[in-house]
């Protein structure tokens, strides 16, 4: 992309919404066509396998999604015996997800797919260019949730 475009093109968020897009685009199909899961229900899966339990909250939080689409999410996986609820041992108000064995054996498979998309996606960068962008990224990052 030309530096010197005039319309939305030239900023950097745009540009970053964009990025954003492909990529979730790309994913989409790859858990769908390799898992039979959708990106939120992915990301739900591999936010509670490395995290979890969580409440619904806490859960939507880390998976980076709003708490509406976790909880639609939440409640397909369910459905599907792939996640269940229950009472904390802390707060019995409190309801936390958690994965079943049948959504554990999933997790293992989500992660790879992960790693395998974000590989195949940055493929067009080399080792230096890469490790420049995380850096970037986290420092961008950094700042936003700094000034929120």
């Amino acid at each position: 992309m030309k530096a010197s475009k005039a319309g939305l093109e030239q900023f950097l968020t745009y540009r970053l919404h964009v990025l954003n897009k492909l990529s979730e685009r790309g994913s989409t199909e790859r858990y769908q066509a390799k898992l039979g899961v959708t990106l939120p229900e992915a990301r739900l899966i591999a936010a509670v396998g490395a995290f979890g339990p969580f409440s619904v909250m806490e859960l939507a939080r880390h998976a980076n999604l709003d708490k509406s689409q976790a909880s639609r999410a939440a409640e397909a996986l369910m459905r599907r015996g792939l996640m269940q609820r229950d009472a904390s041992e802390d707060d019995g108000r409190l309801v936390l997800v958690s994965l079943t064995p049948e959504g554990r054996a999933l997790y293992r498979k989500v992660m790879p797919v992960a790693r395998k998309w974000n590989t195949d996606f940055f493929s067009c960068l080399d080792d230096k260019e890469r490790e420049t962008l995380r850096r970037a990224l986290d420092k961008v990052i950094e700042a936003a949730q700094a000034d929120m």
